[in-house]
């Protein structure tokens, strides 16, 4: 599978020009599918609920830019494209990811650990991990912070997912480390799509660390962007090597767990 990573610094609330500059670096891409960061379009110090609501969106309703634009671009140009969202729903708001395919079909995962002050404007998401059917693989869907928990990503590959496609927003200098050890426990590839620079609204500053990247199942970077700079690059990954979960003759991975005992 294609997959193009992208890595990108969006204007804080400026949500038609950041659809724009996206768009325009993988107008010309040719891939399977590509991946956004974490509020790839709104940008992420929140410092109220006013501004969570001022750029919310919810799906199939006329007034969700970015997805109606990523939408009908998708459909346009045959393109997969994963991004992060500030999503309300039944009067509650998330952290959410959508997952648009080129039939204008889509998929959201609303993200279980939340991270920081995004606990001060988001419920957690309640209908736990899947993995979708896509080109006759499985992909599963994490959002940032969900990288620190192991249980996530084991979760993923107990339901089959070949490869985890990873928006992040990561001010924390762990997670490229880590997921080297979550694509080798999991024996799966992780693509981690992070945004890069610092964003400051009133008292609310972060930095984030960029390193956008691809690690393979046995834990292998097959490429690690640079902590600054506007990316895309394309991968052609073979999904193939996530299906065996095999570490030798007698021991695998999911085969030899041994639930009993864990609590």
């Amino acid at each position: 599978m294609r997959v193009s990573l992208v890595q990108f610094r969006p204007e804080l609330f400026q949500i038609k020009s950041n659809v724009e500059k996206a768009l325009k670096m993988v107008n010309d891409t040719e891939e399977d599918l590509i991946v956004l960061p974490e509020m790839a379009f709104t940008g992420y110090a929140y410092t109220d609920k006013e501004e969570v609501e001022k750029t919310s969106e919810t799906a199939g309703e006329d007034s969700a830019y970015s997805i109606n634009t990523v939408r009908d671009f998708a459909v346009k140009k045959n393109k997969n494209i994963v991004f992060g969202f500030n999503e309300k729903y039944n009067n509650e708001y998330y952290n959410s990811s959508i997952f648009i395919k080129s039939d204008g079909s889509y998929s959201i995962y609303r993200k279980i650990h939340l991270f920081n002050r995004e606990k001060l404007f988001f419920t957690p998401g309640e209908n736990g991990f899947f993995v979708e059917d896509f080109k006759g693989y499985k992909v599963g869907m994490a959002i940032c912070f969900d990288w620190i928990f192991p249980e996530s990503f084991r979760t993923l590959n107990v339901l089959g997912a070949e490869l985890i496609v990873h928006p992040s927003n990561l001010v924390l200098p762990y997670c490229q480390e880590a997921n080297k050890i979550r694509s080798l426990e999991n024996r799966l590839f992780i693509a981690t799509s992070n945004r890069w620079g610092v964003e400051k609204n009133k008292n609310i500053e972060y930095e984030f660390t960029g390193m956008s990247q691809i690690t393979d199942p046995k834990g292998n970077i097959i490429e690690r962007y640079e902590k600054k700079g506007d990316i895309v690059k394309t991968f052609n990954l073979n999904l193939l090597e996530s299906r065996d979960k095999n570490i030798n003759k007698f021991n695998n991975i999911l085969k030899d767990r041994r639930k009993e005992f864990y609590r």
